[in-house]
């Protein structure tokens, strides 16, 4: 479609549509590949730093909305104390209880209060106090009783109006934050404690390491790259060189027909905004900004003939003369990450042609390994003769080398995972794809497509210490290699990445357009106005399909290398991280093509996460094996996150080296939060989600000391980081207790534990605690899987030999084979005539191919990896594992659940929480609905939610 046609409809409205975007982000013209008129417009990459509170996230009209909410909440407070103390002192002058209690009940009707008490029922006492007034049998005592319960009413909602209040000075001051970090800069904390700036050198280092990356071009030899790509892809068999062939001619078909597609409708884009969202490329305003487009059909529509136009011009496309904006954050892993902030169309642009590009390369890449006698299998398949004595001793279906989907085996299990979750998974499956990307820490979410890759790692770690346990506990030794790239994003070279792209069969017109994405000019957020711009020479940009699409191109040439020139063996290989796990042997040659492969194509390996572990098992004992002599094995641990593999025990342990630093860097990020609210943000994000993801999700091939060792770091921890409680009780419950009093004179006291812990949704402050996920499953994690899963396993598989032998030995007896026929199991008419004599096979080679055919094997395998079921309604727990009704109110709870859906769509967590501190908060409360909703500023909280976090440092 051609450029004009879209200029002919576009331009006529675009002015006048654009005009109706948010001011903040329109700005002056920055026409590229759009024509240019006098009136073209540009979104604008902003030039501020993020804050959670800063002012120009927060809505203007949330804000107000958020200010009479609050006012309006102490007018309310003050009427009803008025109210409340004059109907008091009206009571006092009453010295008959009846009546003392008629009057206290018609006030306590009479005055407003903040939400129902579900326990208490106030038109119940009426009817009793009318009955008193008659019947002797309502006594004195009684009636104190009534009393007592009318002024503990009046008690429960001045609790409400109070803590409805102590919330709305939180907010207040987490506004007022916000606003300062906004006027001051880089002003001090005021929460007291000695301020440093968090990994200050760390950032000057890593942004001059990352420059020297950048800026200075790597070259490579691209011929030596295509002949060993050669010798890889099209010189290993015809069959690999007709595939090679054929996705070649895919890709240029491929191309072809691009500009033959309307690329940009409002559904293109929702998705490309969704995945964006997703993701953490933008900033807060321009998330917000994203989402404002979700919204608006209209400015979708505008945008999409813009961008078809751009499209339409795409060859002479450049990034024009003024720079992209870079952004430096720090990860919570002390790594800082650098992100470009440019236009949102810019963003939009690049982001929709990268996912474009990279679901066709995963299609065809995909393709390429499945097709016939390409992808080399890494066992050898069960010898003819082998087969042939199966079939004859062994009544059930024929063995296969691989067993279909019907005959679940140990082999089939670990091809369908490499095959459907391992290979390509950095690159999406689909234009719709939301996901978050490799680094993200976040939970999963409602609106994901697949499983995320902090998911799929946890996943590749069962798999991992199942197969140490299985294959030592089998007697074979086992090693395991772990490696990734050092520096892999910022340090490829260009001469590398078009030298794949080249050999895969992409076209000049298109490595042009490549080249100049890549040939980004440059400035840092804080660099003077006067600093020259600088022009990237090396890497790719971050958290972008595009960056996907040419890191995937080059990698999976590896995963292809070690496969073919490595005796099939699997790279597992999720973005750069590498794991390789098997033979020594295998393991040995994976190991030599990934290192003459990084000196090919420039990359280095990151020593600091390199490192092998041999693990043997003997005389039940499992140990480490000495390294021999010149072997190809690189040194170091094998470390993922706060996990190391023991050689001794061949059991992933916790690290304690890997956690005390974070325990130090929690301690100064908490201690740089300016209001409350910030505090329980990072708590929860660092303390929590950051820690449990790093110590591995719970699982049965972990054991159950893996979750007490996690359960007994986050003690210690907590005694590190709060010392003023000399006997380790309180911990960070009392430490929050304390800030809050300190920042609003809230009596320390009176702030109950339940009001830090209940969830939002109840009114409280939603503080995670860490100890309570891994509580909900200890007792569902097996306390030793070899005893309890492996040794079953052995048993049951003893058994199902003695059983063989037995149907074997019973068939051999019966006049059918006394006359020299085989068993009644055998087909067809193969000659077994000299196997009639033989006795039943031996255990040895009724075990020798158990990998493929048991599935007695499969189920003990599944049953190692399996992680533990939380007890809910709920559909998945923060593991995702499956689920079911379990813990149900009971007492008090069940009494104070005015909608016993709520319950039903509570957390394990949070109905952990709530049984844990009902009794006082009902108490406090009248029910567990600590303030009534309507009065809290959910939509400013919502936001702060949305928003990310920025880190100091």
């Amino acid at each position: 479609m051609t450029s004009s046609r879209y200029i002919t409809r576009a331009l006529p409205r675009l002015e006048p549509q654009l005009n109706k975007l948010p001011i903040s982000v329109l700005a002056s013209p920055r026409s590229r590949q759009i024509p240019t008129t006098p009136n073209s417009y540009r979104l604008l990459h902003t030039q501020k730093t993020p804050s959670m509170a800063s002012s120009e996230v927060l809505s203007q009209t949330l804000s107000s909305i958020t200010a009479i909410k609050l006012d309006q909440l102490q007018r309310q407070k003050k009427a009803y104390e008025a109210k409340k103390h004059s109907l008091l002192q009206d009571a006092t002058t009453e010295t008959d209880t009846r009546k003392r209690a008629k009057l206290l009940v018609d006030g306590v009707s009479k005055l407003p209060s903040m939400a129902k008490n579900p326990i208490i029922s106030i038109d119940n006492i009426k009817h009793f106090l009318e009955q008193a007034q008659y019947d002797p049998s309502v006594t004195e005592p009684l009636l104190q009783d009534f009393e007592a319960s009318l002024r503990k009413q009046l008690d429960v909602q001045s609790n409400k109006y109070e803590f409805a209040s102590l919330y709305g000075k939180l907010v207040n001051d987490w506004i007022a934050a916000g606003k300062s970090v906004d006027s001051a800069g880089s002003s001090s904390p005021s929460s007291g404690g000695e301020y440093v700036k968090v990994g200050r050198e760390e950032m000057h280092q890593q942004r001059a390491t990352w420059e020297e990356y950048v800026f200075r071009a790597k070259e490579t030899d691209p011929e030596a790259i295509q002949a060993y790509l050669k010798s890889v892809f099209s010189d290993s068999s015809k069959d690999c060189k007709q595939a090679l062939d054929q996705l070649k001619e895919s890709i240029r078909s491929f191309q072809k027909y691009w500009d033959h597609r309307t690329h940009f409708t409002e559904d293109t884009l929702e998705n490309c905004i969704r995945g964006l969202l997703r993701g953490d490329l933008l900033n807060d305003e321009k998330r917000s900004t994203m989402r404002d487009f979700l919204g608006n059909k209209v400015v979708l529509s505008e945008i999409a003939d813009v961008l078809n136009m751009r499209m339409a011009e795409r060859a002479s496309w450049t990034w024009g003369d003024s720079p992209s904006i870079v952004e430096q954050r720090r990860n919570l892993n002390g790594r800082y990450r650098f992100y470009l902030d440019e236009d949102l169309l810019h963003t939009i642009f690049i982001y929709y042609i990268g996912h474009r590009w990279a679901v066709e390369l995963r299609d065809r890449l995909m393709a390429f390994v499945k097709a016939e006698g390409v992808w080399k299998s890494d066992i050898k398949p069960i010898s003819r003769e082998d087969a042939r004595r199966r079939r004859y001793f062994l009544p059930g279906p024929p063995p296969r080398d691989l067993a279909d989907a019907n005959v679940k085996t140990v082999q089939y299990n670990r091809e369908e995972h490499f095959d459907e979750v391992i290979l390509l998974d950095q690159l999406p499956e689909s234009m719709d794809e939301v996901r978050g990307n490799y680094a993200d820490q976040d939970d999963p979410k409602a609106e994901d497509t697949r499983k995320t890759q902090l998911d799929v790692t946890q996943w590749l770690l069962h798999r991992i210490q199942t197969e140490v346990l299985m294959q030592t506990r089998l007697g074979k030794d086992i090693t395991v290699i772990r490696s990734d790239f050092k520096w892999f994003g910022p340090s490829i070279p260009h001469s590398s990445i078009f030298a794949v792209l080249d050999f895969l069969g992409v076209d000049a017109e298109w490595q042009g357009f490549f080249r100049r994405v890549l040939e980004v000019p440059m400035k840092f957020k804080d660099d003077p106005e006067d600093a020259p711009l600088r022009v990237r020479k090396r890497g790719t940009m971050l958290s972008t399909p595009m960056a996907d699409f040419f890191g995937e191109s080059l990698l999976f040439c590896l995963d292809f290398a070690v496969n073919q020139k490595a005796d099939g063996a699997k790279l597992y290989r999720l973005h750069d991280d590498m794991w390789m796990f098997g033979a020594v042997e295998t393991c040995e040659k994976a190991w030599q093509v990934t290192t003459e492969f990084t000196d090919i194509f420039g990359l280095d390996l990151n020593q600091d996460k390199t490192g092998s572990v041999q693990i043997s098992r003997r005389d039940g004992k499992t140990s480490s094996l000495p390294s021999t002599t010149g072997n190809n094995l690189p040194e170091g641990e094998v470390k993922w996150g706060f996990l190391k593999l023991d050689p001794s025990t061949g059991r992933f342990i916790l690290n304690s080296s890997a956690i005390a630093p974070h325990i130090s860097e929690l301690r100064l990020q908490l201690s740089a939060c300016r209001s409350v609210l910030d505090w329980v943000q990072a708590w929860n994000l660092y303390a929590t989600r950051f820690f449990t993801n790093n110590f591995g999700q719970p699982a049965n091939c972990f054991s159950r000391k893996h979750i007490d060792d996690i359960l007994s770091t986050f003690r210690d921890a907590q005694r590190d980081l709060f010392p003023d409680n000399v006997d380790g009780e309180g911990g960070v419950a009392d430490h929050l207790r304390q800030q809050i009093s300190d920042a609003t004179l809230f009596p320390v006291d009176e702030i109950p534990a339940g009001y830090l812990y209940f969830p939002t949704s109840l009114g409280g402050l939603g503080l995670q605690n860490p100890f309570i996920p891994f509580l909900l499953v200890r007792d569902l994690v097996v306390e030793d899987p070899d005893k309890k899963i492996i040794d079953k396993f052995l048993e049951k598989e003893e058994f199902a030999y003695r059983r063989a032998k037995e149907i074997f030995e019973k068939e051999i007896s019966t006049v059918h084979h006394e006359m020299g026929r085989p068993p009644r199991w055998v087909t067809g008419n193969e000659d077994f005539s000299d196997l009639v004599s033989e006795p039943f096979m031996g255990f040895d080679e009724f075990t020798r191919y158990r990998e493929r055919t048991s599935e007695l094997m499969f189920e003990a395998y599944e049953e190692l990896m399996k992680k533990p079921e939380v007890k809910t309604s709920r559909s998945s727990d923060m593991w995702g594992a499956d689920t079911d009704q379990s813990i149900r109110p009971v007492g008090e709870v069940k009494m104070a659940m005015e909608d016993e859906h709520t319950w039903d769509d509570m957390s394990a967590y949070d109905r952990w929480v709530v049984q844990v501190y009902h009794r006082d908060m009902i108490s406090r409360f009248g029910g567990l609905e600590i303030v009534d909703r309507v009065s809290l500023p959910s939509g400013l909280i919502s936001m702060l939610r949305q928003s990310r976090f920025q880190w100091q440092g």
